[in-house]
């Protein structure tokens, strides 16, 4: 089956919740007093976003398993302030695996950070589904 084309998605203009942020940051270790780096990974489980890969991955008959993810920041995300998320998607067949690219800018445009997760699909069969 060929890749599909890649798919662009947003701007979803998404908020850094405080106590989500210090919660997120008591769980990964983080000092509690800055947005962690990996903060974003929280948006892209927005279900806007997700809808899309569940979709994608039940077409396939595939599994999204977390291969990789990396952050890089222009600029600090500051708690409660709302940023535009866009998120790019694309798929490759060897390995099956889907890339999201995600860009984050404040809602004046600047640019924030960089996103990129990276998704093996693996066949659902051996995952419990019968088939």
């Amino acid at each position: 089956m060929p890749s599909d084309p890649p798919l662009a998605l947003g701007p979803f203009r998404l908020r850094v919740d405080p106590a989500r942020a210090a919660a997120y940051a008591r769980e990964t270790g983080g000092d509690g007093a800055s947005v962690p780096l990996a903060y974003p990974a929280i948006w892209l489980a927005e279900p806007s976003l997700f809808s899309v890969v569940r979709d994608l991955c039940a077409k396939r008959d595939v599994v999204p398993v977390h291969e990789s993810q990396s952050f890089s920041y222009d600029a600090p995300l500051i708690a409660g302030e709302s940023y535009d998320l866009s998120v790019t998607m694309s798929s490759e067949e060897t390995p099956p695996r889907l890339t999201m690219v995600g860009t984050v800018a404040t809602p004046q445009g600047e640019p924030c950070a960089r996103i990129e997760t990276i998704l093996r699909l693996v066949p659902r069969a051996g995952f419990g589904s019968g088939s």
